[in-house]
C-alpha cells in the first residue's frame, strides 16, 4: 500500500473514533496548563492511526501529540495530530480535525488533514499537488490585505508572548478585512490551500500541527516560512507564515514591524 493510502485509511480511522467518542470526553489538563487539554478521543485517535501505520510500516517512527511510538534513526518518520483543536472539540465548535504527515530525508513527503464535521479530506503528495476530496485545490488569488482573510491563535500563560501576539493582532486588524481565530491550525493551514483563507499565521508551532497543512498549501501554490522568511525545520517547534504567496513579503514586513 502506498504511503499516502495509510495516511488516508488513518485519517478516516481516526475521524471515526472522534465521531464516536463525544459522549465520553474526560477532559484532563496537560501539565495543569488551562490552555492545553487532551480527551480520551485523543488518546483513542491516535491509537487508531498508530495501529493502521503499523500495518504497514512497522519500523517508522511515529511523533504524535499525545505520545512517540518506536525507535528510529532513520529521517522517515511520520507526524500525528490525532485531534487538533481539542478545545473545540470539547466544546462541542465543529472545528477540529485529524492531521498527519509523512517526512523522509527530503522533508514532508505526504500530508493529509482530514475535517471529520464536514468529512473533508484534505491530500498532498510532494510535487503531485494538492486535493480535497480528491478534486485538485489552490490557494486564493487575493493581492491586497484590505481584501484578504487572515487566521490567527495563541496558545500561552505568558504574559511577553501574549503581548507579542496581541501587537500583531492589533497591526492585521487595521489592515486586513477580518482575522479569525478559528482554534485548530492544521484545519486553517487546509483552509488557506483551498483558498477559504488568505493565510495564517502563529508564533511557535508543533510540527505535528503544521508539516500536513504546509505541503498542501505549498502543493496548492502557497508560501509557508517562519515569520523571519526561512524555510521551517520538521521537527521541531517554529513560527508559521503561510499565505497564498502574493501576500506573502508584506505580511512578514507587518509581522517584523
Amino acid at each position: 500500500m502506498r504511503r499516502v493510502d495509510v495516511a488516508i485509511e488513518a485519517a478516516a480511522a481516526a475521524g471515526a473514533v472522534i465521531r464516536g467518542s463525544d459522549s465520553d470526553l474526560n477532559i484532563q489538563e496537560k501539565d495543569s496548563s488551562r490552555t492545553s487539554i487532551v480527551t480520551a478521543a485523543d488518546l483513542r485517535s491516535q491509537q487508531a492511526i498508530v495501529g493502521v501505520i503499523r500495518r504497514a510500516c512497522p519500523h517508522e517512527l511515529i511523533v504524535g501529540e499525545e505520545g512517540i511510538d518506536g525507535e528510529s534513526a532513520s529521517p522517515a518518520r511520520w507526524y500525528v495530530d490525532p485531534l487538533d483543536g481539542t478545545t473545540n472539540y470539547a466544546h462541542r465548535l465543529p472545528f477540529y480535525c485529524v492531521s498527519i504527515a509523512y517526512c523522509d530525508a527530503d522533508g514532508v513527503a505526504i500530508g493529509v488533514v482530514y475535517d471529520p464535521v464536514r468529512d473533508d479530506m484534505f491530500t498532498a503528495i510532494r510535487g503531485g499537488g494538492a486535493t480535497r476530496n480528491s478534486q485538485p485545490i489552490a490557494v486564493s488569488t487575493t493581492r491586497q490585505l484590505r481584501s484578504s482573510l487572515l487566521s490567527t491563535q495563541v496558545q500561552s500563560d505568558d504574559a511577553t508572548v501574549l503581548d507579542r501576539h496581541t501587537g500583531r493582532l492589533r497591526t492585521f486588524l487595521g489592515v486586513a478585512r477580518a482575522v479569525r481565530t478559528l482554534g485548530a491550525p492544521a484545519l486553517a493551514l487546509a483552509y488557506v490551500a483551498c483558498g477559504r483563507l488568505d493565510a495564517f499565521f502563529e508564533g511557535n508551532v508543533s510540527p505535528w500541527d503544521t508539516l500536513a497543512g504546509s505541503l498542501l498549501i505549498e502543493e496548492a501554490g502557497g508560501r509557508v516560512t517562519t515569520f523571519a522568511g526561512a524555510r521551517r525545520p520538521t521537527d521541531k517547534k517554529a513560527d508559521i507564515l503561510a499565505s497564498n504567496a502574493l501576500l506573502h513579503d508584506d505580511l512578514l514586513v507587518r509581522l517584523n514591524s
